[in-house]
């Protein structure tokens, strides 16, 4: 099953918006038995949030997950474990089904959040947009695992990660424009990266300077890009990208030829399924952008 081309849009969603307070419906008026939980030797998690799963799993605690959403894809081995609905459309009688111990959600949902005060098992929220929140979700699903020791390791690699891309960050710090998710076509809406996100830090971390002033994941338009003057666009992308579809990216920028970026031939293009998730794979989306950063143009 194939689902680059649909978690891309369903993470473009998510991270320009955010989570939402969505509901998908009341869901079951009668509470049913925890019997499947009591029967547990150790506490069962669902969670929608491809970025907590993967932290769960580099936890070495796999086993406790009983259910993740249909964009939970890394690692290979949650392909096993049912699948509780979307993201931002988590399928609630299939999640009481699993009769869980804890609920790990990404943000908010108004339905899970409603049915949650009606059953025995416990919703947790979190924030993942920041680095430091990162840490701290690693933390304390250490904590809520019984794998503190895991969890500080965890954290600790990816300082290591952070403070070896800051060693080797270049002196002058150019002005970057990081874009997500885009798809060619005229620069109109473009999804880009603001500051006070993850990947921002991961690019001052190596030694770039974001561009935008908002925060968040604004869409610029085309003035807003010019305003801004990029001396390096990176475009982002979890899917890979052949020949012709980097072509086509590039193309789309040479409508802007004012942009230094545009005059000095700095578009990038990086490709990975890591690069939109905030979690234990932070370090691989450092290296990509210090690679583009020393000079490549298409790191894979």
């Amino acid at each position: 099953m194939k689902l680059a081309p649909a978690l891309t849009l369903a993470l473009v969603a998510l991270l320009s918006a955010g989570c939402p307070d969505a509901s998908t419906g009341p869901g079951p008026a009668v509470a049913p038995t925890n019997s499947a939980s009591a029967a547990r030797a150790q506490p069962g998690l669902i969670t929608s949030s491809p970025a907590l799963a993967e932290m769960v799993c580099a936890l070495g605690a796999r086993e406790h997950l009983l259910g993740v959403s249909r964009y939970c894809v890394y690692p290979p081995e949650l392909d096993a474990l049912p699948r509780i609905g979307g993201i931002v459309d988590p399928n609630l009688e299939a999640i009481d089904a699993l009769a869980p111990d804890h609920v790990l959600l990404q943000g908010k949902h108004e339905g899970l959040s409603a049915l949650a005060q009606r059953r025995p098992w416990t919703l947790e929220h979190f924030k993942v947009d920041t680095v430091a929140e990162v840490r701290g979700a690693l933390t304390r699903l250490g904590e809520l695992l019984g794998r503190a020791g895991a969890a500080q390791a965890e954290v600790a690699r990816l300082d290591a990660a952070l403070a070896e891309a800051r060693a080797g960050a270049p002196a002058k710090a150019p002005r970057v424009l990081l874009v997500f998710g885009r798809k060619p076509g005229p620069l109109t809406q473009v999804p880009c990266v603001g500051r006070e996100t993850f990947l921002s830090e991961l690019l001052e971390a190596c030694g770039g300077e974001n561009a935008l002033e908002q925060t968040g994941y604004p869409l610029a338009s085309a003035e807003v890009l010019l305003a801004r003057a990029p001396e390096l666009v990176i475009e982002l992308s979890i899917e890979p990208l052949d020949a012709e579809a980097r072509a086509l990216l590039r193309a789309d920028w040479q409508s802007l030829p004012e942009l230094p970026a545009v005059e000095q031939e700095a578009i990038a293009i990086a490709s990975g399924d890591h690069l939109l998730f905030p979690g234990p794979r932070l370090d691989q989306t450092l290296d990509k952008l210090g690679r583009v950063l020393a000079g490549e143009r298409d790191v894979q």
